[in-house]
């Protein structure tokens, strides 16, 4: 996705193309997408993005095409996907198609089916608190990790990552394969003492909704 690599652009991730009928059999071209869109939606820690469906480069008689994936804007205009011919679900948008944008994309075909989904967002949200504890394992170079105040949903799962400083984590993150799914307690865990440990919850969706993190505690060795 369209999307800067540094955790204070960082947003959610979702289906791209989550609109269209038919995602196989649709017409993309890039196009500029502007950081004044009427569409542009500000997250809570201020970075911003324009989401997927937004009518490209307005919602009216201009529009040439639909925004096939959520497109970070933060730092100004970004190049982003657009769709120009296929069918699209017109109640996947996230505003009404104006009938004269209607009219413009001539090869946009919009089929009235009601979806079945909802649209996860994270705009502004706020990531729950999980207290992490670090105490010296049994083993040199050991830890064990345990967690409190925090209760998952159904569907949760946590993972850990450890670093010379603190992981950072926020509410609507995707993890990359740096992170290492577990169930807590984790009893012997090889860390070493000073480290900092960063555990996450994250939903069915696989977005991070709650975070905590500590300083590690190993067994010394001898």
């Amino acid at each position: 996705m369209s999307f800067i690599h540094s955790p204070a652009y960082q947003g959610k991730g979702f289906n791209a193309g989550y609109f269209l009928v038919d995602d196989e059999n649709c017409t993309r071209v890039t196009a500029e997408i502007s950081a004044s869109h009427a569409a542009v939606i500000t997250r809570a820690d201020g970075s911003k993005y324009v989401p997927a469906g937004a009518v490209i480069p307005s919602n009216n008689s201009s529009a040439v095409g639909i925004l096939y994936e959520d497109t970070d804007v933060t730092l100004g205009n970004m190049p982003g996907s657009i769709v120009t011919a296929g069918v699209i679900y017109g109640d996947r948008l996230p505003v009404s198609l104006d009938s004269d944008a209607a009219s413009a994309m001539t090869g946009i075909v919009v089929d009235t089916y009601e979806p079945t989904i909802s649209r996860p967002d994270f705009s502004g949200g706020t990531l729950s608190t999980i207290t992490v504890t670090s105490e010296a394992g049994s083993g040199a170079g050991k830890t064990d990790v345990s967690l409190s105040g925090y209760t998952p949903k159904s569907g949760e799962t946590y993972a850990y990552k450890i670093a010379a400083s603190a992981p950072a984590a926020w509410y609507g993150m995707v993890l990359d394969n740096t992170w290492t799914t577990a169930t807590f307690p984790l009893d012997e865990l090889a860390a070493t003492t000073g480290q900092k440990i960063t555990v996450v919850s994250k939903d069915a969706y696989g977005y991070v909704v709650a975070a905590g993190n500590a300083t590690i505690t190993a067994k010394a060795a001898g």
